[in-house]
């Protein structure tokens, strides 16, 4: 193995870290030790290394969360990243996949096998080796084993949540909007509300197409939940709608985050009857910033007036709500 080949290592947990790192330099492996995710991006920031890997639940930052920005980051994008998860977690399996997790392991799992897995990534070929005996059941496979685990486990979530996407129902997610515009109300600090629909004018609804329905609206719910963060509330509206509550969020980073989502879409160029690039999706943005909406409805109601804006232009454009200027859509 080539000398001078580094690892950084993020994991909360000290004595687990200091067992890879002993494993690691056994095989003369450098190694950067990292308690949090914040850490983990400086580091890498600062000096490259060939692989990074990380603990799902590192804090400040978590592994999904810094997985995405070592991936965004052009300075860090080369870096090959190994997620570390808990045995069972389909979920963030797939969320890590949609991150761009070179290759992911699920606990238990021994220091010498966190080695091996990093020196099969360092060897060529190795990593591809990794990938397809890792490969796991697509999002609608996924979604639907965590839908009869958690109903079978917590009868409640039947009322809450919707069975396609898992997401929160709309139900359920009026009464999360009312809880969080009163906590930023009390405290003032910043709550957005975004709503995204396809441009479809309801063809997806009609009951022939009810295969590309399910499959868009996983892949899109897929989408979703890799751009959230744990705080966030997200729902499945209607037959083609989304909502997504974002506490503690202004407007700029309700527009960062509904601009990557749009962006995604677009790329994906969902296909129906065989046709690529079919669905766009368009998006309103509506913030409360401590005073400027009256209550939970008027902020909803603004939101949609945003997204009503949007989709007279169409094709995975966002509009932000506000009082009386032109309400223009960005792309």
């Amino acid at each position: 193995m080539a000398q001078g080949l580094s690892v950084v290592l993020g994991d909360y947990d000290r004595q687990r870290l200091d067992a890879t790192c002993a494993a690691l330099e056994d095989r003369g492996i450098r190694t950067v030790r990292c308690e949090s995710g914040s850490e983990v991006l400086e580091r890498c920031q600062k000096e490259p290394p060939e692989v990074a890997v990380l603990e799902v639940l590192l804090p400040r930052k978590n592994g999904f969360e810094t997985l995405k920005a070592l991936k965004e980051d052009a300075r860090t994008a080369a870096i090959k990243v190994i997620l570390l998860l808990d045995e069972g977690d389909d979920y963030g399996e797939h969320r890590a996949r949609l991150c761009g997790a070179d290759a992911i392991r699920k606990r238990p799992l021994t220091a010498e096998d966190v080695a091996e897995t990093v020196r099969l990534c360092l060897q060529e070929g190795g990593l591809e080796a990794i990938s397809e005996a890792s490969e796991g059941p697509d999002l609608e496979a996924v979604l639907d084993a965590m839908e009869g685990r958690a109903r079978a486990e917590n009868p409640l979530l039947q009322h809450i949540t919707d069975p396609l996407t898992g997401l929160y129902n709309s139900p359920y997610m009026e009464l999360k909007i009312a809880e969080e515009y009163k906590k930023a109300r009390r405290f003032n600090i910043p709550l957005s509300c975004v709503e995204i629909a396809f441009d479809d004018e309801g063809a997806l609804s009609q009951p022939d197409r009810a295969q590309d329905l399910r499959r868009i609206l996983n892949e899109v719910a897929g989408l979703l939940l890799c751009e959230s963060r744990d705080i966030d509330h997200l729902a499945r509206q209607n037959v083609e709608e989304f909502f997504l509550l974002l506490p503690h969020t202004d407007v700029e980073g309700a527009s960062a985050m509904t601009g990557r989502i749009l962006k995604s879409v677009e790329s994906r160029g969902f296909e129906v009857d065989g046709r690529p690039g079919m669905i766009t999706a368009s998006a309103g943005i509506a913030t409360f910033t401590g005073s400027n909406a009256d209550s939970a409805e008027q902020l909803q109601d603004r939101c949609r007036e945003a997204l009503t804006a949007s989709r007279r232009w169409g094709g995975n454009r966002f509009t932000v709500w506000a009082q009386d200027t032109e309400k223009t859509p960005q792309a």
